[in-house]
């Protein structure tokens, strides 16, 4: 791969966010690996903006995944149009951070000359090369590396990488004004979202979480609502003067920013815990029990904290994390910040 040098390269991560931020320590390691290439993204159209302060990205293209609903001709059409589209940026390297015919396929029809993506392919012939890599067996931070080198790349570090696009600076700064937190506040971030219910904590154990906390310990709680929790009202007359709530359902970018402002972090396995991690905000994850292998692979060096739970399936109209109570997670709040 070293001899070839390729020059533009295309990178496919259409997963959600935690995978996208866990991925940017392949996106590092194949940009220092060839700094002379050009690198694009293609991911989901609702995180174009995640990684546009990323300076190993050159380029983001989008692909919305609406796209899979469709029928008949007017798929085809469309499937057609943005295959057309690829192969008119004229990639001469093309890797895929996960696994699907799909990808295989635009990787084959973009016209690039060298193809990688993991083993468990229907069409891994149409590959030049096929990264033995196998989901839920390893981290999905050693995934995407092991991919990374089967390409070429050489691992300096396995440290994610992400820095706030500094064009959302003076968002964060106005909320923080207008919510009047000083700069000397101490700040405690709740994120009760996840991309499934079983590995979400119930919401009334947040709420008297943050009972607890707005009695015992000198600091502000700001409740962060993603896209699913905007939906619901989920604090009610008695805490709406203990949390600042925070919406940002509609930037990644301001989640960012107000969790590098944050002390800590008390959430779900989300993509909001991955994105804590990459800023270096101490964390504490309320964790699956048998996700242990596939995403548990930060430690309590790097001030991130795990609580683990079970997942209650057994009542399947209100599944939810169960078994850690919130007097666990209050001492570990008291035992971090002391």
């Amino acid at each position: 791969m070293k001899q070839n040098q390729p020059k533009n390269i295309l990178i496919i991560n259409l997963k959600y966010l935690g995978d996208l931020i866990v991925s940017t320590a392949a996106i590092r390691a194949i940009k220092q690996s060839f700094p002379e290439s050009v690198i694009t993204l293609l991911v989901r159209s609702e995180y174009k903006d995640v990684l546009s302060g990323n300076k190993n990205i050159d380029g983001i293209i989008t692909y919305d995944l609406s796209i899979k609903k469709m029928r008949g001709w007017e798929k085809l059409k469309t499937e057609f149009r943005f295959v057309k589209y690829l192969r008119s940026k004229k990639f001469d390297a093309v890797i895929s951070l996960q696994a699907g015919d799909r990808y295989v396929f635009w990787s084959f029809f973009s016209g690039a000359k060298v193809r990688v993506a993991p083993i468990e392919n229907n069409f891994g012939f149409l590959l030049t090369t096929k990264a033995k890599v196998f989901e839920e067996k390893i981290s999905y931070l050693d995934y995407y590396l092991k991919i990374a080198e089967a390409f070429g790349a050489e691992i300096a570090t396995k440290e994610l990488d992400f820095t706030p696009d500094e064009k959302h600076r003076n968002w964060v700064e106005e909320f923080l004004f207008t919510k009047e937190i000083s700069p000397q506040d101490k700040i405690i971030g709740i994120h009760p979202g996840a991309s499934e219910p079983t590995k979400m904590w119930p919401i009334e154990n947040y709420l008297q979480l943050v009972d607890i906390i707005s009695k015992d310990v000198n600091t502000k709680v700001i409740l962060f609502l993603g896209p699913m929790e905007k939906k619901k009202s989920i604090f009610n007359d008695v805490l709406k003067n203990k949390v600042v709530v925070a919406d940002t359902s509609e930037s990644i970018q301001h989640l960012a920013w107000l969790l590098s402002k944050c002390g800590l972090l008390i959430c779900n396995d989300s993509g909001a815990r991955h994105l804590a991690a990459a800023l270096k905000t101490p964390t504490i994850t309320l964790f699956p029990d048998d996700k242990i292998i596939p995403w548990k692979f930060y430690t309590e060096e790097e001030k991130q904290f795990f609580i683990l739970g079970k997942r209650n399936i057994n009542n399947p109209d209100k599944p939810f994390l169960d078994s850690i109570t919130v007097e666990d997670v209050f001492h570990k709040v008291k035992e971090i910040l002391s």
